[in-house]
C-alpha cells in the first residue's frame, strides 16, 4: 500500500492553503492508497511531522522555501528515502522554479503523474539544511527582514524594496573562509554558496546547472565600488559572474566560514534567517529524490 504524508502551510503565499488542501487531497488519492494530511502552525512543525510519521513512500509539501527546508531537515534526520513532492505556496518558491514546477498552484498539482523523479543535492550548514543557497550580505539580509505583511501586500516587490534600502547602508564583513578548493581571508561584501547556477530567473553562472554534482559554487564578492558592481551586473546578465575582477570563485564540497571580528554575522539560507557564524557547510550529493512535472525532461 502506497502512502504519502502531505504537509501544508495554511499561511504561505496568498494564504489560501486551507482552501486548496481539499483539491490536493482529492488529486493525491488517485495515485496513493493513503494520504496523511498535516497542517503547520508554527516554525519547526514541518520537521516534527516528518520525524513523527515514518515509513511513507512519499512526502509532499505545500508552502514556501522555508517550509520545504523544514521538511528536508526532517528527512535528513530520519534518513528518509521518501520521494518529495513540492507544490509552490510561498512568495519566492525558488526550488520549485528551479525544478520547472508551475507557479500556479492549480496547474502545479495537475502537472504530476508521479512517474518522473530526479535526485538533487542538499547543503548542510550547522544544524540546518538548504536546497539552493547559503549567503550573506545586504541583499540576503533584506530578504529575511521582509515582514509577512509586506510579503502578502507586495509579493516579490517587497524583497526588491528592502534590498535597495539595505544597499544604501551596505557594510563589509571581515571573514575567514576555508574550503576544500581554496581559502580566502579578508573583507567580503557578499558571499554565496550555491547548489545551483540560478536564483529565480537570474542565471549567474553556467556551472552546477544540474544540482546533482555533489559540489557548490562558492562566490565571494570582495569589492562594492560602483565600477565593480556594474561589472558584476553585466557578468550576471550573461551568466559569467565568476569572471569578475572582484569575484573569487571556488567549486566546493565543504567550506568553513568564520568572522574575524566580534560582530555577530548571520547567514541566510534560501531566503530565511539561518545560523550565526561560525558555520560549517557540507554538500550532500543526491540527498533527496524529488518528483518532476510529467512534461519536464529528466536530465
Amino acid at each position: 500500500m502506497t502512502k504519502i504524508l502531505f504537509i501544508y502551510n495554511p499561511n504561505s503565499g496568498d494564504e489560501s492553503g486551507k482552501e486548496f488542501v481539499d483539491k490536493i487531497e482529492e488529486r493525491l488519492k488517485k495515485y496513493f492508497d493513503q494520504v496523511i494530511l498535516r497542517e503547520t502552525e508554527k516554525a519547526g512543525d514541518g520537521t516534527k511531522f516528518v520525524e513523527e510519521i515514518k515509513d511513507t513512500d512519499s512526502i509532499g509539501v505545500y508552502g514556501g522555501d522555508g517550509t520545504v527546508n523544514e521538511v528536508l531537515l526532517g528527512m535528513k534526520k530520519t534518513k528518509s528515502n521518501a520521494k518529495l513532492l513540492i507544490l509552490p505556496g510561498g512568495t519566492g518558491n525558488l526550488l520549485a522554479k528551479k525544478l520547472n514546477i508551475p507557479q500556479d498552484k492549480d496547474e502545479a498539482i495537475s502537472s504530476f503523474d508521479f512517474k518522473k523523479t530526479k535526485k538533487i543535492d542538499l547543503g548542510e550548514v550547522n544544524d540546518k539544511v538548504f536546497s539552493l543557497f547559503a549567503s550573506l550580505g545586504p541583499v540576503p539580509e533584506a530578504i529575511h527582514e521582509v515582514s509577512s505583511e509586506e510579503k502578502s501586500k507586495l509579493g516579490g516587490l517587497a524583497y526588491i524594496k528592502k534590498s535597495i534600502e539595505n544597499l544604501k547602508e551596505a557594510k563589509k564583513y571581515k571573514l575567514s573562509i576555508k574550503s576544500d578548493a581554496g581559502n580566502y581571508s579578508g573583507f567580503v561584501d557578499h558571499l554565496m554558496v550555491g547548489l545551483t547556477n540560478k536564483i529565480g530567473n537570474i542565471e549567474f553562472t553556467k556551472k552546477n546547472k544540474e544540482m546533482n554534482s555533489g559540489k557548490a559554487n562558492l562566490l565571494i564578492q570582495t569589492s562594492d565600488s560602483p565600477k565593480d558592481m556594474l561589472e558584476i551586473l553585466k557578468d550576471s546578465i550573461i551568466g559569467e559572474v565568476e569572471e569578475g575582477n572582484s569575484i573569487i570563485h571556488f567549486t566546493v564540497k565543504e567550506v568553513e566560514i568564520s568572522s574575524l571580528d566580534e560582530e555577530k554575522v548571520t547567514l541566510d539560507i534560501d531566503g530565511d534567517k539561518g545560523p550565526d557564524l561560525p558555520a560549517k557547510i557540507r554538500i550532500l550529493k543526491e540527498a533527496v529524490e524529488v518528483y518532476l512535472p510529467d512534461e519536464v525532461k529528466n536530465d
